[in-house]
């Protein structure tokens, strides 16, 4: 449009240019003033459209049918920030008519995040430890001072494991951390927290004031996002934040105690790390359409992105001129991409069930 406009004001400055100088030069009564405005009126609409195509060729569209096609599953921030520019900066949802365009936030985003926000932090899996008992003395039983592989259940020579991917990492009462006579629970729940969290590998803290008796346990091993990239470096494990931090473990190993607790299991058996979620984004990128801009399209045209994990899992467009065959393709290679990515965690779970079992066996 910024082009035709410039044409058109191009040949208009012409045409009363030429009349001015024509009105000029007649030898009759003469009025150059209205030709004079005309001139002056084409100029400046020429001026105007060609700042606006020099603004339109120096910012070319990137919201095109090319750089949409181009979005691939689990591609990063990054990687589509590259393909269509920076997203907006804080952006207002509801400024956008999502219902109106008829774009639909996936649930698996939408469920993540707070109202009106675009973006929710990862939530770190837990495992909750629980100590259960009266203060004792260490040949008292039934009390937290009795022994861990005797019948009354203490905590004096209690181990406890945790396990995440190959990283397995055992604490044992006496040498990480030591009971003394008398102690409390909320005393015995502190001293645990204490041992854990002095792991590099571990973070967790004991007796809090909402939560006395219970020490809450997170990983702190470098995976994915923070090992070294060095291609000689031992490979990463994946990264267990979040959802994936639901696959820990972690049990007493001295078996059957009522002194501690793992979530709800007393029996020794190793118990899954739960309550972890993935981050959320979603993420907006805008065109508007002016009346002088580089084309003859006078549509908004607007992409949204939903990334779980920092990773693409969904998007939607408006105004972009696409063809319904290139927005079915895009659904259904999206749609493939999350099929085979849920398969694939399916097979390798049953893959490490399986030896897990094979190795109990032998």
């Amino acid at each position: 449009m910024a082009y035709l406009m410039l044409v058109v004001g191009l040949i208009y400055s012409v045409t009363w240019g030429m009349g001015l100088l024509f009105a000029s030069k007649s030898d009759g009564p003469r009025n150059v003033f209205v030709p004079a405005l005309g001139l002056l009126g084409f100029i400046g609409l020429s001026g105007m459209s060609a700042m606006a195509a020099k603004d339109a060729m120096d910012n070319p569209e990137k919201l095109t049918p090319a750089a949409y096609m181009g979005i691939k599953y689990n591609q990063t921030i990054e990687e589509v920030e590259a393909l269509l520019g920076g997203a907006e900066e804080d952006p207002d949802r509801s400024a956008y008519n999502l219902t109106g365009r008829g774009l639909v936030i996936p649930s698996e985003i939408s469920a993540r995040l707070p109202s009106g926000e675009n973006h929710a932090e990862a939530i770190p899996a837990k495992l909750v430890l629980t100590v259960i008992g009266e203060p004792g003395r260490r040949n008292k039983r039934g009390t937290l001072g009795a022994r861990a592989d005797n019948e009354g259940n203490g905590v004096s020579g209690l181990q406890i494991v945790l396990k995440e991917n190959d990283n397995e990492v055992t604490f044992t009462e006496g040498e990480d951390w030591t009971y003394e006579n008398d102690d409390t629970a909320e005393t015995v729940a502190k001293k645990i927290g204490e041992a854990i969290d002095a792991h590099e590998s571990w973070s967790a803290e004991g007796s809090t004031e909402l939560a006395p008796t219970k020490v809450i346990i997170q990983a702190q091993i470098e995976t994915d996002d923070d090992a070294d990239a060095d291609a000689d470096a031992e490979p990463k494990k994946p990264r267990n934040v979040g959802t994936l931090g639901n696959d820990m473990e972690g049990w007493v190993a001295t078996g059957a105690n009522t002194a501690i607790k793992v979530g709800i299991a007393d029996n020794g058996e190793p118990q899954n790390f739960r309550g972890g979620m993935d981050s959320v984004d979603l993420k907006f990128w805008v065109e508007n359409e002016a009346v002088l801009d580089g084309n003859f399209s006078m549509t908004d045209r607007l992409v949204l992105a939903g990334f779980i994990d920092g990773k693409l899992k969904a998007v939607r467009q408006a105004g972009i001129d696409l063809t319904n065959e290139q927005i079915n393709n895009m659904t259904e290679v999206l749609t493939a991409a999350r099929v085979a990515e849920e398969e694939a965690l399916a097979e390798a779970k049953a893959a490490k069930e399986l030896k897990e079992e094979q190795e109990a066996a032998e």
